[in-house]
């Protein structure tokens, strides 16, 4: 297995996201109502739907706003095109796959508003002097980069020892690389960990896994004192 993880630190976030919840769907196939809970998490660029312990991925296509209805055209783990139309006011969202037809009806929906850079000047007090705040802001890039202890090197030996190709991505001869962002606190925790592209089978599932799981980075830095950074990666499963 040859894993080939890059990091690229820029990164912009203009999009809405939000996280849907649902307990009952209808099938117009059949015409019956089936209770089953599922969560939902998307913006423009990924759609995910969570069900009891499956997560399911989606490589997203495009994505318009019409109206009040967000259509998505995504791309599944088969490479066959499932649209979705999703209506935050009248919270269902429709799922079509080919002849399949299902209506998720929402219980609860939610908007997450995305922290950005503060680019405002610092505030001062009445005698002109800087009043220093704790920095709580996201940044795309910093004096000092957050770095996995020991650099990269390592960072790929962790990759190569950890990373498990699953079962259904050597079934089905899944290659590829999986997206991910996530944000590098001032302890060098991970946070915000998701997933932007998913090649299908398992691999996002198995590389939040493991990228959830890595010890603490080196924390990036500007002006002497540790921030917040915002990172991607890509994760290359490519099976023998």
């Amino acid at each position: 297995m040859v894993l080939l993880p890059i990091f690229i630190f820029q990164f912009n976030i203009k999009a809405q996201q939000f996280e849907a919840h649902s307990n009952q769907y209808k099938d117009f196939s059949t015409g019956q109502l089936k209770i089953e809970t599922t969560t939902f998490e998307f913006d423009s660029t990924s759609f995910t739907m969570h069900m009891g312990e499956m997560n399911v991925y989606f490589g997203l296509v495009d994505m318009q706003v019409v109206g009040s209805n967000r259509n998505y055209r995504l791309l599944d783990r088969n490479d066959d095109t499932v649209y979705v139309i999703f209506n935050p006011r009248s919270k269902f969202i429709d799922y079509r796959l080919k002849n399949y037809y299902l209506r998720y009806i929402l219980d609860k929906v939610k908007e997450i508003k995305p922290e950005r850079i503060d680019t405002s000047g610092p505030e001062l007090d009445s005698l002109g002097f800087e009043i220093i705040k704790e920095d709580t802001s996201i940044y795309e890039e910093a004096e000092i980069m957050p770095e996995f202890p020991g650099g990269k090197g390592e960072m790929i030996n962790y990759f190569s020892v950890n990373i498990k190709i699953p079962k259904e991505a050597a079934k089905n001869k899944v290659k590829g690389f999986v997206k991910l962002m996530a944000v590098v606190e001032k302890d060098g925790s991970l946070t915000n960990v998701l997933v932007m592209n998913d090649i299908g089978s398992g691999c996002g599932a198995e590389a939040i896994r493991v990228v959830k799981a890595m010890p603490a980075w080196n924390p990036g830095e500007n002006k002497g004192q540790n921030v917040r950074v915002r990172v991607e990666m890509m994760v290359g499963f490519m099976p023998k």
